[in-house]
């Protein structure tokens, strides 16, 4: 009988090979998806950290029109349509100047923002304080369990 000369892997060697592949798969996967997460929430702190540099700038670009004595306050809302926007100062009397200024800047009601971590898609709420004088604006979130990885302050 004559032998031939087979060349390439026997199905039991790519087998082994394969199970070895799917054990450092499951190791090296469960290594990384933290990063993961992480590198999205970090994201998402960029994105609501940008809706504080918008409320400011819209604020000085309309100090002008608003009364130096108040304290405002823009607070962008998730509803089941979407987000709304409302700017208000510390009487509750509406702002439709500043809340206009802000919207006009980031388009936060026809253009949702797009946070992709876990913490960051349980914000419902983004609430941003501003005030005069040494110009500081203050911004807090309402939904995630720490709220406080998202808050950003400009003075």
């Amino acid at each position: 009988m004559k032998k031939i000369n087979n060349k390439g892997f026997s199905l039991v060697e790519l087998i082994i090979v394969i199970a070895i592949m799917a054990i450092l798969v499951g190791i090296v996967g469960t290594q990384v998806l933290p990063y993961i997460d992480k590198a999205k929430e970090a994201k998402d702190i960029q994105i609501v950290s940008g809706y504080c540099t918008d409320a400011t700038t819209a604020f000085v670009g309309c100090t002008d029109q608003l009364d130096s004595t108040k304290i405002y306050t823009i607070t962008a809302t998730k509803g089941a349509s979407g987000w709304t926007v409302d700017a208000k100062d510390n009487t509750g009397t509406n702002s439709t100047v500043l809340r206009n200024a802000f919207v006009e800047m980031n388009e936060i009601t026809t253009k949702a923002p797009n946070l992709q971590s876990k913490e960051g898609k349980k914000i419902t709420k983004i609430t941003i304080v501003c005030k005069h004088g040494n110009l500081t604006a203050k911004l807090t979130v309402d939904g995630p369990q720490n709220p406080s990885a998202f808050e950003v302050e400009i003075k």
